[in-house]
């Protein structure tokens, strides 16, 4: 509230300051013996006053918001609040032109007053509306940074559900692929799987909120993945990677791309005996980044519901929430069999620091 009465003041200073320098002038133009510093205290202290009472009058505003259809407890309390400062600049209007004799010194008190409501009137109503229109304002960007802030939490948090979706699924396959491989004996290939699921590992858990990384860190993170998904699969699975010049600098939401390859390892790949192809590419077109994933596996399946999959709504939801309709995802049947993933998004890249 502090910070609300300074800029009130600041504000209304600037007004006054303003409106004294026009009387000044406007008296030297009409051969007044005027100073600026009547000026001043004439045009200034009304809104020195006002000042004050900016804030709360802007709440008020706020509170009783005229919205269509108007109700009539809005209308008869903002009516309120332009009378109020109607008679509060009128006051004193009145004070002043009793004190300093701008006016008949003779007239009474209560006359200057009634000259006063009428001649205030218009500067009573717009600056109420300005007041109002300022607090209208200030509380729609306290809106819109609170919205951010509450999109931002729950990205985060669906990133974290993500972390925590991956790490048992991917676990318990990984260490039964292990299993297998110490019951045959082959010691010298488990030793390498162990050390590239603790490299997966320490990407997925790691400590960093940062809703975006480079997309070349990700395709990292998926090689890693992967060659643990090969071990599993054997032959059957063949793996391809294709990224266009400068898309691995491009900022993706993390993990964006692992639920992809997880549902084509999972729906597509693993279902069928026969050996499978799942490719990774990445190209920037007019300002958009795409990334696909695809595969050529059973395909999709006959009413299949582009909203199922705990993995897929997650990574569409956080896509439009962290860019709007410039994010999508689609999924579609691939040109050869299998799917064709896709997902979108505004092509930017790390500020350089230094």
């Amino acid at each position: 509230m502090r910070r609300h009465y300074l800029v009130a003041l600041l504000g209304c200073s600037i007004i006054g300051l303003l409106s004294a320098a026009e009387n000044y002038f406007w008296g030297q133009i009409s051969g007044r013996d005027y100073s600026f510093a009547r000026a001043l205290v004439v045009q200034g202290t009304n809104w020195i006053v006002f000042a004050a009472f900016a804030p709360a009058l802007a709440a008020w505003g706020v509170h009783f918001r005229i919205e269509w259809p108007p109700r009539a407890r809005s209308i008869v309390a903002n009516v309120a609040g332009a009378a109020a400062i109607l008679v509060l600049f009128s006051f004193i209007a009145s004070v002043i032109d009793h004190f300093y004799g701008t006016a008949s010194p003779h007239d009474p008190f209560w006359v200057h007053f009634r000259h006063s409501l009428v001649f205030q009137s218009p500067t009573a109503v717009i600056t109420y509306g300005a007041t109002v229109g300022v607090g209208y304002a200030a509380e729609a960007s306290r809106r819109s940074r609170e919205l951010a802030r509450l999109q931002t939490e729950l990205t985060q948090a669906q990133l974290s559900a993500l972390r925590m979706q991956l790490n048992p699924h991917f676990l318990f396959n990984t260490l039964h692929t292990i299993a297998v491989l110490v019951r045959e004996h082959d010691e010298l290939q488990a030793v390498e799987l162990i050390e590239r699921l603790g490299d997966v590992l320490r990407h997925v858990l790691r400590t960093s909120n940062a809703l975006e990384t480079p997309l070349g860190s990700e395709i990292d993170f998926l090689r890693k993945y992967l060659e643990i998904e090969q071990a599993r699969f054997g032959d059957r699975l063949k793996v391809s990677f294709a990224l266009g010049d400068g898309t691995e600098s491009a900022l993706v939401p993390q993990l964006i791309v692992q639920p992809l390859v997880e549902n084509a390892l999972r729906h597509g790949l693993a279902p069928r005996a026969a050996p499978g192809e799942l490719a990774v590419a990445a190209r920037r077109r007019d300002g958009v980044l795409e990334v696909t994933v695809s595969d050529d596996g059973i395909g999709l399946r006959p009413g299949w519901d582009a909203d199922e999959g705990l993995g897929l709504t997650n990574v569409r939801a956080r896509l439009q929430r962290m860019y709007g309709a410039g994010g999508r995802l689609a999924l579609v049947p691939g040109p050869g069999g299998g799917v064709l993933a896709t997902v979108t998004l505004p092509f930017h890249e790390a500020e350089a620091v230094g």
